[in-house]
């Protein structure tokens, strides 16, 4: 008789980072048969139903805290979620889809698998959406529902009014795909319940029988050769060994380049000194891409309205109509302190925060001691114009007869410089003879071997409209893209 062939074994994936995008990742490789791992070094959990607004600030034993600089000489300090959900369990739920130019311009450097087209399947098996649920963009059996709010909030249709008579395209659905212009902001969340994607994710996760291991801290990854073999944690200040058969990344896009410069992955001056240098692939660190923010403070005659949101519509104004790069402006219906620190409770000024959608300027993660993220924001005189004319045009916008009935007073000049905390870029994608490109299309990091990337380091430069979708679309693309291999 014939030897009887051996039993097919499923891989022994690891993920490090249960966040927007390891999340959905783990859940569809797990429902693919993969022996998921998934690493996440902190483990706090909030609780399901809970104001949709958490505190978000640096120090806090559910964020991660970063010295960073925003431009030469003005320090800063961020904070990004440290627990369960990542940073979708603490930022302000706002679910916005990039917009179809965003993939272009991705697919332009990455290549096809990014288009809008390609990614358009993904977008809508991740969505339950609330308002539009037969729209053929639209998915209406996702994990994460997606609502907005404030359609009947007078605070929020004066701005949507004052924004129209100003020149504004009615954006009806930002998550439709359609031109960019003014209207309700999507959100992960119903009402005032946040979805964040642990909770959103977990039925997936579950069925999937995903190993989650909370508290476990990635300190690098383990290489033989070129090939990684798993990762080096640390459990209750016990340090252990996750071996893995691929090792996919998905801590952000500040600490994946962090965790690869700790491994030997990067430009040998940046890595650490006390690890075997693996690989000189220069982009590691570099490229980071975000929104540089400005606020514009006045005061509401009367009380915030009782939404529990924190912002509930956007003006995306392309270039060319309020200034020379695609801005943002964002209408927050709580005071900032809410927003900073989760307390529903708190008052002050409300803000319409602007930022610069387009940004040209690149930063760099590096693994310290100094300014760990350094922004390097408004580097180029457009961007600087760019700024000014839309924080006149925000002005503009406060002071108009629109809004005049509910407006108090207006700040004379506009806070200081800010980031909106939408980092991308740090381990972008593109192909292997471009020297600044980290990852192919699908992740795979160049010249290594079963070493992935699956987070928004991969992202050529940050989308128009925010992260925290994107992230979530990241995990699941890529999951598509393995199944593919």
């Amino acid at each position: 008789m014939g030897r009887r062939a051996a039993p097919v074994t499923s891989r022994r994936v690891v993920i490090v980072g249960a966040g927007a995008s390891g999340i959905p990742l783990a859940a569809r490789l797990g429902a693919q048969g993969d022996h998921v791992v998934l690493l996440e070094a902190g483990t706090a959990h909030m609780p399901d139903a809970a104001w949709t607004v958490r505190g978000g600030m640096p120090d806090l034993p559910s964020t991660w805290t970063y010295d960073a600089e925003l431009v030469p000489g003005r320090p800063w300090r961020i904070a990004r979620g440290r627990m369960p959900g990542g940073s979708t369990a603490v930022n302000g739920a706002v679910f916005q889809r990039p917009h179809p130019d965003d993939f272009a311009s991705w697919a332009a450097t990455a290549g096809a698998p990014w288009s809008y087209e390609a990614c358009l399947p993904a977008l809508r098996r991740l969505e339950s959406d609330r308002d539009f649920p037969d729209a053929p963009v639209h998915g209406r059996s996702g994990p994460v529902p997606v609502q907005r709010t404030g359609a009947d909030d007078p605070l929020t249709r004066a701005f949507l009014a004052a924004v129209v008579a100003a020149g504004a395209v009615r954006e009806a659905d930002k998550n439709g795909g359609g031109p960019s212009g003014v209207g309700l902001v999507p959100r992960n969340a119903v009402g005032a319940d946040r979805w964040s994607v642990d909770r959103a994710y977990a039925p997936l996760l579950a069925a999937a029988s995903v190993e989650v291991r909370p508290g476990a801290t990635a300190q690098r990854i383990r290489f033989q050769g070129r090939r990684a073999v798993g990762v080096d944690v640390v459990v209750d200040g016990i340090h252990e060994f996750v071996a893995a058969d691929e090792v996919v990344l998905c801590a952000g896009a500040i600490e994946t380049p962090r965790l690869l410069l700790r491994s030997g992955v990067g430009d040998a001056a940046a890595c650490d000194p006390a690890a075997a240098h693996v690989l000189a692939r220069r982009g590691v660190g570099r490229n980071l891409s975000d929104h540089a923010a400005i606020d514009v403070s006045w005061r509401l005659r009367g009380t915030p309205p009782a939404l529990g949101a924190a912002w509930t519509a956007a003006w995306n104004a392309p270039a060319g109509t309020v200034a020379g790069l695609g801005v943002e402006m964002l209408l927050a219906v709580l005071p900032t302190a809410a927003i900073l620190t989760g307390d529903a409770t708190a008052t002050g000024a409300l803000d319409l925060r602007v930022t610069l959608a387009e940004p040209l300027s690149r930063g760099a993660v590096t693994l310290g001691p100094a300014s760990m993220v350094r922004y390097g924001y408004l580097s180029h005189d457009i961007e600087r114009a760019a700024l000014r004319a839309a924080v006149r045009a925000a002005d503009g916008i406060l002071r108009s007869s629109e809004m005049a009935d509910l407006v108090a007073w207006v700040a004379p000049e506009p806070g200081p410089l800010g980031t909106a905390l939408h980092s991308c870029g740090t381990a972008r994608m593109g192909a292997a003879e471009d020297p600044d490109a980290v990852a192919d299309a699908h992740g795979r990091v160049h010249d290594t071997e079963n070493l992935r990337i699956a987070d928004a380091s991969l992202l050529p430069h940050v989308p128009s409209r925010g992260t925290a979708l994107a992230a979530v679309l990241i995990g699941e693309r890529i999951a598509e893209l393995m199944a593919a291999e």
